[in-house]
Formats: structure tokens, sequence, C-alpha cells
């Protein structure tokens, strides 16, 4: 997804509904993809689990992980990325 696939009003802002990338700056450890994911679900936005994508750092110690949600409004958004943020393994959000 570009921004050019974002739906953004006249000013620029967020139009809602919409699909928005979460980038996700996690510890790498066997279960983080999981909590991430399971935390995003318990909101019950929606998201494709087929199509999250996860790339190592360079030196393995951490991963970026991107889930493209389905949010309703600007609220749900920042539920999900204060509801990331919490978690333990979570370094950073985009």
């Amino acid at each position: 997804m570009t921004d050019d696939d974002l739906s953004l009003d006249a000013e620029g802002a967020l139009e809602f509904p919409c699909r928005y990338p979460v980038k996700i700056m996690t510890r790498t450890r066997e279960q983080a993809l999981d909590q991430v994911l399971t935390a995003i679900a318990r909101l019950e936005v929606g998201f494709d689990r087929e199509q999250v994508r996860v790339r190592p750092s360079r030196n393995g110690r951490f991963q970026s992980v991107t889930v493209e949600v389905d949010v309703a409004s600007r609220r749900e958004l920042e539920a999900v990325y204060a509801t990331v943020r919490e978690l333990d393994i979570v370094v950073m959000t985009l």
C-alpha cells in the first residue's frame, strides 16, 4: 500500500472508513507476531493475516511488522496504536 492508496480528503486528512498500514517494530521473539496480531484482533478491526508483512532487521534483533487494518474512525486507528504500544515486545510504532 502506498500513500496514493489511502483515502484522503481535499486537505489531505484521512477519510474513514479506510484501510491503513500500521507499522510496528518489535524485538525478535518466537511469539512476537502472534502477540501483535492477537492484540489487534481483540479490537475487532478488520485485517487479513495473509497480508501481514514481516521483515527482520539487519542484525536480527528486531523485526518490522506491517498490518493493514480496516478502521471506521480515527478513534479506532488510535486504539490500534495504543493497544500495540502496550505490548512489552514493541519497540516503536509508525
